[in-house]
């Protein structure tokens, strides 16, 4: 319901994220206009975005460091789109 506090929480944890260039975060605003989300709080927590707002709703993402072997985890949250985060 919360993946900023999911991810919070996982990293105060000892979980391990895949990381995200900052470059991402330069260019959120032109690839997925129209989202309100605050995108310090994505690059700090380097939580991934993608979607059309207006249209289909957005979709956050962020993947684990691999945990066993080739095994990672995706957490992810849904608001109105039912993609897979194509975009990211």
């Amino acid at each position: 319901d919360d993946i900023y506090q999911t991810v919070q929480t996982l990293r105060d944890r000892g979980m391990d994220f895949m990381p995200t260039p900052d470059t991402y975060y330069e260019k959120v605003d032109e690839r997925v206009e129209g989202h309100t989300e605050d995108v310090s709080k994505l690059r700090d927590l380097q939580i991934l975005i993608d979607g059309a707002p207006m249209k289909d709703g957005i979709l956050l993402q962020i993947f684990t460091q691999t945990v066993i072997g080739p095994v990672f985890f995706e957490i992810i949250q849904r608001k109105g789109n039912e993609g897979f985060g194509e975009g990211n």
